[in-house]
């Protein structure tokens, strides 16, 4: 319970973090010189004690991958992740795809994808917010194209955004964040 009031966390987040203790505990009660048979049946307990756990934080409410998806995209989209780096975080994370989906439908009529490609273009200091002493040429734009592709961002939105001019990204940063 002291994990789940620091950290907000899924229920496959939860088993492994629950797994990890109960090994670390075998891990010393051989170090301690417990008979095996005695870890081995600890750990079958520890095993069925892991599936309790699990079942009672969910029936209370502690743990919901809805709500834990929800929260995690906003804060990615804010952060500048595009829509398929934020699946696939959500996939790491144990959240069914079902739910990362209905989720990001939230998001589709908003222009959530520009917002998170101009924050991400902000942060990495290219197109509209490359420093000044940079020239601009095919081969920088290349470069910077293709650092949108690794963000997760299409083409087209890397094209949009290139062409954009600082203040113009800025004022649309501002209204997004505003919807």
């Amino acid at each position: 319970m002291t994990y789940l009031a620091r950290y907000n966390n899924t229920e496959q987040g939860l088993v492994r973090v629950l797994k990890a203790k109960l090994r670390r505990w075998a891990i010393k009660a051989e170090q301690e010189c417990v008979e095996p048979s005695e870890v081995n049946e600890g750990m079958q307990k520890g095993q069925q004690q892991i599936l309790e756990i699990i079942a009672k934080v969910k029936r209370l409410g502690i743990i919901n991958d809805q709500s834990f998806a929800e929260y995690k995209v906003t804060s990615l989209i804010r952060s500048g992740r595009s829509q398929k780096v934020i699946q696939n975080k959500l996939l790491q994370k144990g959240v069914d795809s079902n739910v990362i989906q209905s989720v990001l439908d939230q998001y589709q009529d908003k222009d959530v994808e520009l917002l998170a490609a101009l924050v991400y273009a902000r942060k990495r200091r290219i197109g509209p917010f490359r420093r000044t002493d940079r020239e601009e040429n095919a081969e920088l734009k290349q470069k910077e194209q293709l650092s949108f592709a690794r963000g997760g961002f299409s083409f087209g939105m890397s094209s949009k955004i290139l062409s954009m001019c600082q203040s113009e990204a800025e004022e649309t940063i501002e209204m997004l964040r505003s919807l």
